[in-house]
């Protein structure tokens, strides 16, 4: 597929993205007839039938059999999101089931992801994608030492966020729950809001308890801020059963099996050089043999302090790319503000 489009005059513009509309309406090739008498009444079939012929020859179309209406290509859905696209405003509906969802008390930051996830697929009727925010600095909120036998003791530590983490410590001495009751709160009232670098800096001028308990809290951030946008949610699936070209197990299967390995999906959404924009991938563009028939339409979300993550949409190519960019959009910025509630 070049990169290179080639330009189209106004009327075949106007045919292309009739061609567009008939097909994700419809999921059936659109023929000239269907094209003069639903959309385009002004002209006649015969001069949408050579517009049709000359856009299957710039690659713009498919005609899958001799007899059959056409379907846009990957490379017609690119020059019509690139082009022709026009978003159509977020209905008033659409948009008040969103607001009470995402505006709802959330406790950690998981919560918001499988809020936004859910309060995404429903809004676009696709599979929605959540990455966990990342970029932020990981502060520390409360903190239990917990007695486990004579020389071991369990650090429980809250991050902001809500989001909590347990690191198991071996003393050489004896430890007793009363003194780690006494450590935890100097801790909680010298290190809520501290991030790793302001723990190491304490962990340097500690001795004794204090340093070993201050080493692994640093342990604790330094992992979490590591693996901070490991996680990606996922919600509906079923809204693929809907779709006509997942009748075909396999190719179901083929996506089910990339939205199944975690590792996939991370490394797809962290490839992308987003810049806040909405983004449209299309087809083998993403580069994954099992996506081949998917499109993705992503953004970047923002929640404070530096930190962002990603949102996206995936679904068959014949996607209403109008309909969901607005909605992704909409969403990605609740989800920000959501995560600096819980986390603020």
């Amino acid at each position: 597929m070049t990169d290179v489009p080639v330009p189209l005059d106004a009327r075949k513009q106007e045919v292309l993205r009739a061609v567009v509309a008939g097909y994700t309406d419809t999921g059936v090739p659109v023929g000239s007839q269907i094209l003069a008498s639903r959309y385009l009444d002004s002209w006649s079939p015969a001069t949408i039938r050579n517009d049709l012929a000359t856009l299957v020859d710039v690659g713009y179309l498919i005609q899958p059999h001799t007899s059959a209406g056409r379907v846009p290509s990957d490379r017609g859905y690119r020059y019509y999101v690139n082009f022709l696209m026009q978003e159509e405003p977020v209905p008033g509906d659409v948009a008040l089931e969103i607001a009470p969802m995402m505006e709802r008390t959330m406790l950690s930051v998981e919560e918001v992801l499988e809020v936004a996830a859910m309060t995404l697929a429903r809004a676009t009727e696709s599979v929605s994608l959540v990455s966990a925010p990342t970029g932020g600095t990981v502060r520390l909120k409360h903190v239990d030492l917990v007695a486990l036998d004579q020389f071991r003791a369990l650090v429980i530590a809250v991050l902001e966020g809500n989001i909590v983490r347990q690191h198991l410590v071996v003393s050489a001495t004896e430890l007793r729950q009363d003194t780690l009751s006494v450590t935890a709160t100097v801790f909680n009232h010298d290190l809520p809001g501290k991030g790793p670098a302001e723990l190491r800096a304490l962990q340097e001028g500690a001795t004794g308890l204090e340093k070993l308990f201050l080493e692994a809290l640093v342990a604790v951030l330094d992992s979490v801020a590591l693996h901070s946008d490991s996680v990606v949610v996922h919600d509906g699936v079923r809204n693929l059963l809907r779709q006509p070209e997942f009748d075909d197990v396999s190719r179901l299967q083929q996506v089910l099996d990339v939205l199944e390995e975690e590792s996939v999906l991370r490394n797809l959404l962290s490839n992308l050089d987003l810049q806040g924009e909405i983004q449209v991938i299309i087809g083998e563009e993403n580069g994954l043999e099992q996506l081949r028939s998917c499109s993705m339409v992503l953004t970047r979300y923002q929640a404070g302090d530096g930190a962002w993550g990603t949102v996206a949409v995936l679904g068959p190519t014949r996607m209403h790319y109008s309909h969901i960019a607005p909605r992704l959009r909409l969403v990605a910025r609740r989800l920000g503000q959501a995560i600096e509630r819980v986390t603020g």
